[in-house]
């Protein structure tokens, strides 16, 4: 690679040194793609070209269509017209192994004379997916307006003309995840009404034919089109749910005229529809041409305001998108690029990809008649040693430890002397501190508020809008931005390193006089374009944020209908809290509760990382089920919430020894898809997770009704597995055969793949579930739950062994290895080390 990013810098140095006339040719590459940028002569069009090198072919037509297309001071603009001189360019390294590239253009001639365009390209080794934005720029002396064309947006970045035509009919497939309340439960009880819904937002994949010209684009934020004999994807980086669904109560609207929230209650009197297409801000096109595909990203809504100026104050840009293309039409090839990316390529800062445990208070609270008020010391430091007992890597302070809603300090009555006593005790625990907090909400009684009436967000008949719990919302695209930084940047100076940001809704502002328009646009253009930048404003706080403290992590809360950040923006820096209680309530410590936080799992599993949700279950033994909750955790989600005082001491040792040992394996499985089998509430229902390579994973286990014995069989190198925990199991050749035992309704089991170390000490099978085993120094202990007979693979470079805590049945001996086949009884430990 580092060859490869030489060639490009010689290749820029000599063409800048060329005569004008002569050809730019800006050519990079990676060991998947090359992509060149060049022009004929300058000034001339900008070409872009995109070859595959798996496909060792063109992709795309450079000629067919232009890469990118904009109305300025009143006239298309495009990167065909032969108007682009190429000025400079240059390169940084970006924090998760990528490049990124700047290219810098100005148009010297025509309407947009002195317009500067930069293109910004991120490439990554060995991988064929790029990620690309366009910026508009102007200098002191320029000043330039976007247009509308024919009355509506034109603005298409990027343009891909992609050769089809000897390959026989291309299909599409548009991959949405957005959609609220989208399917029924599949877990329902006997008493749910017909049709339960999940109170999630849920994928929705759709093929199709391709779009005739004129069709509405997709909404995406991915679109792929497959062909017999590549595949090439789409996606951009905003954010907004999919439909109308879960948003209005209609009945109420009806009656009184009144748009409500259905689920957090937004209140006021509006006088405009709310339509489907309200939320479609930006579409992926698709379009059938004669000699190929027109594969595009275009503005729909709010992208910009008529008249919008370019100017030094002033630039406009794309938000970030992403192509990557693949040999063949298989979608599993297309998912695993979208999972790389999101994962891998997507966000720069690798901490809010590490695979971490957490407890959050907010299931405390709700336990309590207090809510808030339950937030004192005392509480606190008794919580913070239950959640370290449970594994808890972060603490997370949820609603009630702010004095006010915006005025976000610690309050003064429940935590007199701030958050630095906290602080301290969960240093003692080795965990860091999350706090809570709700960007946009406002206490109308707060200094805050009276200070800048300006942000206060109103109804149609100027009103201050009932919000979220019955507060007022400020207006994020505004000054208040910067303003809401600065509260948090004082928040990690006392030592917060985890963020949960709730209530990030729509709210319908159209203040006059902030950054998404003034009274020289209507009510509605106004709005329209708050509702697109809303979630540039608060990706752009995270990313602010995570630069000040690269080891914080934000989590967006997008457990209700009308969370605005539900999309690929967030995922750029941070991570998302998906759902709270799903088909069910607080304080239900059952198995249906975690049921519904499975249906996470269950309907993403191959498609968006499961390390990037978030989701707490109660490590409860209520009602039997704490194993059922814990495992839910595991799998995903990896939080935990609930009044700790109701678990007990063994219970909470049980669900840390577990938490244990899926930690040992999780640092395998981040770029892992897992396999899943069955719907939630199936019998069974199987989530396997396992590097096969590496000889590690986790495989857990579920059922509604009993079932018998479950023999499961894991495609896995066996020579690097170690030992398998807490179920009977066989290694046998590629393949580890575990058994579950699964005879009571509800009933859930585990099995940790552990890899083995450099000893390469193995246990190859046990008949009894072994819940420890360690290797140090060339000694290997372990304690099985259960009278059983486990065979052990005892290098012969480690010399001859001794067996202590189990009686040796049968021994043989070999230049490679020592095969001992040992009985033993699970309450003493065995230890087996090499002879003095």
């Amino acid at each position: 690679m580092k060859n490869v990013l030489l060639q490009f810098g010689l290749t820029l140095l000599l063409l800048q040194s060329c005569a004008p006339k002569e050809p730019t040719v800006l050519q990079f590459e990676n060991e998947a793609l090359r992509k060149t940028f060049s022009q004929p002569r300058q000034p001339d069009a900008i070409s872009v070209e995109l070859y595959g090198k798996e496909q060792a072919a063109l992709l795309n037509d450079p000629a067919g269509l232009p890469y990118f297309e904009a109305v300025i001071n009143g006239q298309l603009l495009t990167a065909a017209d032969p108007v682009w001189v190429f000025e400079s360019q240059q390169s940084r390294s970006i924090g998760n192994g990528g490049t990124e590239y700047e290219l810098r253009f100005r148009a010297a001639a025509g309407p947009a004379e002195g317009l500067i365009v930069l293109i910004r390209q991120q490439l990554f080794p060995e991988s064929p997916i790029v990620r690309e934005k366009l910026e508009f720029l102007a200098d002191a002396n320029n000043r330039f307006t976007l247009n509308k064309k024919d009355g509506e947006l034109h603005f298409r970045f990027p343009q891909y003309r992609l050769r089809t035509a000897e390959a026989g009919a291309p299909q599409t497939t548009e991959i949405r995840i957005a959609s609220w309340n989208h399917k029924p439960i599949t877990f329902a009880k006997a008493d749910d009404p017909p049709g339960k819904s999940n109170h999630m937002y849920y994928p929705d994949i759709q093929t199709t034919a391709p779009d005739a010209p004129g069709d509405r684009p997709a909404k995406g934020p991915f679109r792929i089109i497959q062909h017999r004999d590549w595949s090439f994807g789409l996606a951009y980086e905003h954010a907004s749910q999919d439909n109308t669904n879960g948003l209005l109560d209609t009945e109420k609207k009806a009656s009184d005229g009144r748009i409500v929230d259905a689920m957090q209650g937004t209140k006021g009197v509006f006088n405009f529809e709310v339509k489907d297409e309200d939320f479609q801000f930006l579409g992926i096109g698709a379009v059938g041409q004669a000699a190929g595909i027109d594969a595009s990203v275009q503005a729909m809504r709010g992208a910009y305001l008529d008249e919008e100026p370019i100017d030094a104050q002033h630039p406009y840009a794309s938000v970030w998108t992403a192509h990557f293309h693949h040999a063949g039409p298989a979608l599993e090839d297309s998912k695993a690029l979208i999972r790389d990316y999101l994962l891998n390529k997507i966000c720069e800062r690798p901490a809010s990809r590490k695979p971490e445990f957490y407890y959050n208070t907010w299931g405390m609270q709700r336990a309590s008649d207090e809510l808030r008020d339950v937030l004192t010391y005392e509480n606190l430091f008794r919580e913070i040693e239950h959640a370290a007992d449970l594994g808890a890597d972060i603490f997370v302070l949820d609603d009630g430890w702010q004095e006010k809603f915006g005025n976000w300090t610690p309050n003064t009555k429940r935590l007199p002397d701030g958050l630095g006593p906290i602080r301290k005790k969960l240093e003692q625990h080795n965990m860091k501190m999350g706090i809570w907090l709700s960007p946009a909400t406002v206490d109308s009684t707060s200094a805050r508020y009276r200070a800048h009436p300006e942000w206060v967000i109103k109804d149609s008949e100027g009103n201050p809008i009932t919000a979220q719990w019955g507060h007022c919302a400020f207006d994020m695209v505004s000054g208040f931005q910067p303003v809401f930084i600065d509260d948090c940047k004082r928040l990690i100076d006392q030592g917060a390193r985890f963020f949960k940001w709730d209530a990030i809704n729509t709210f319908f502002s159209d203040l006059p006089g902030l950054h998404h328009g003034d009274t020289t646009y209507s009510e509605a253009e106004r709005r329209a374009r708050y509702e697109y930048l809303l979630p540039i404003y608060v990706t752009e706080a995270m990313r602010i944020l995570t630069e000040y403290e690269p080891e914080l992590i934000i989590e967006v809360d997008l457990t209700e209908a009308r969370r605005v950040m539900t999309g690929l923006a967030p995922l750029s820096q941070g991570k998302l809290f998906w759902m709270n209680n799903g088909a069910s309530g607080y304080n239900d410590y059952g198995p249906y509760r975690a049921q519904s936080m499975r249906t996470i799992p269950n309907e993403f599993a191959g498609l968006i990382p499961l390390e990037l949700f978030t989701y707490a279950n109660y490590p409860h033994d209520l009602e039997s089920s704490q194993d059922y909750n814990i495992h839910t955790s595991l799998i995903a989600g990896h939080g935990y919430w609930g009044k700790l005082d109701l678990t007990t001491a063994d219970g909470r040792q049980q669900v840390g020894t577990r938490t244990a040992l899926s930690k040992q394996v999780l640092p395998y499985l981040t770029d892992i898809a897992p396999e899943v089998e069955g719907k939630v509430g199936a019998s069974p229902e199987i989530y396997c997770m396992v590097n096969a390579e590496a000889g590690a994973g986790q495989v857990f286990a579920f059922t509604t009704e009993p079932v018998e014995t479950l023999n499961q069989k894991v495609k896995i190198n066996t020579k690097k597995v170690g030992a398998i925990l807490h179920a009977p199991f066989e290694l046998g050749e590629q393949e580890a055969r575990i058994q579950f035992t699964l005879d009571k309704p509800y009933a859930t089991a585990a099995a940790f793949l552990l890899p083995a170390g450099e000893e390469g000490i193995q246990i190859t099978a046990s008949d009894s579930p072994i819940l420890s085993w360690e290797v140090k120094a060339a000694i290997l202990s372990y304690h099985t739950a259960t009278d059983g007979i486990q065979t052990i693979s005892w290098p012969a470079e480690l010399g001859s062994p001794t067996v202590e805590g189990a009686e040796v049945l049968e021994k043989a001996e070999s230049s490679a290895q020592t095969l001992l086949k040992l009985e033993s009884q699970g309450s003493r430990t065995v230890q087996i080390r090499r002879k003095n």
